[in-house]
């Protein structure tokens, strides 16, 4: 039905999160019909993300490269995970970085995160390479193991993480069937550990999501959390 330039189009940005065909559609007369500056200020937002942004090596949540020139010199982590202001004793895993940002606006949580990149499907039968699961596991791992031993150094430690050690995961994790399976396999995992691990408590019915949460909601289910035994 329409141009072959405008089906291209409809077929790459109706892969998007929420966005279906005909509202790619709209989104492309829209373009089309608008000023040239309109086009050239998208593109060149895209062009940015490819250029400008990567993944915190820590917490896997967005950065900004050395080329956008806002990262401070020396620095390769996110604004959380360099903060020494933030409480390096607990760790708030979540599954996309909507879900941080959205708890971060809460005003309640001031610890550190991990993004897990997403959550376990009932026909998985292994971890899905793109879980940042085992990343998760070796972090909080090198923080436990390297804390002892600077205990005991004079000096100031490398790390900030590990100058303190890990004491507390939060699952924070959507209340669905697969929030709830993600949940049990980091449990089994995270238990020979020794640290104690919770789950976001009462506010969040069940099969909502983390990101659509308000404030209010995320602030009690914080404050509430239960520890899992």
């Amino acid at each position: 039905m329409y141009p072959e330039t405008i089906q291209n189009f409809i077929d790459k940005f109706s892969r998007l999160p929420g966005v279906g065909p005909r509202q790619a559609a709209r989104l492309a007369f829209w373009l089309l019909n608008g000023p040239k500056n309109r086009r050239e200020e998208l593109t060149k937002a895209l062009e940015s993300l490819d250029k400008d942004a990567s993944v915190c090596s820590s917490c896997f949540f967005i950065i900004e490269n050395l080329s956008a020139g806002r990262q401070v010199a020396g620095k390769q982590g996110c604004h959380f995970c360099d903060n020494p202001l933030r409480d390096r004793k607990i760790i708030c895993v979540v599954e996309k970085e909507t879900d941080l940002a959205t708890i971060e606006k809460s005003g309640v949580y001031k610890g550190l995160y991990h993004v897990l990149g997403g959550l376990f499907s009932a026909l998985d039968t292994a971890i899905p390479k793109n879980l940042k699961m085992p990343e998760l596991i070796a972090r909080i791992q090198k923080a436990n193991m390297e804390k002892p031993r600077r205990s005991k150094e004079v000096g100031a430690p490398t790390s900030l993480e590990a100058s303190v050690g890990v004491e507390e995961v939060i699952l924070a994790l959507s209340p669905t069937h697969e929030g709830d399976l993600t949940a049990y396999y980091l449990e089994k995992s995270l238990k020979p550990l020794k640290v104690k691990i919770t789950r976001l408590g009462r506010g969040l019915p069940y099969g909502s999501d983390v990101e659509f949460a308000d404030a209010q909601t995320l602030s009690g289910a914080l404050e509430s959390r239960k520890e899992i035994k």
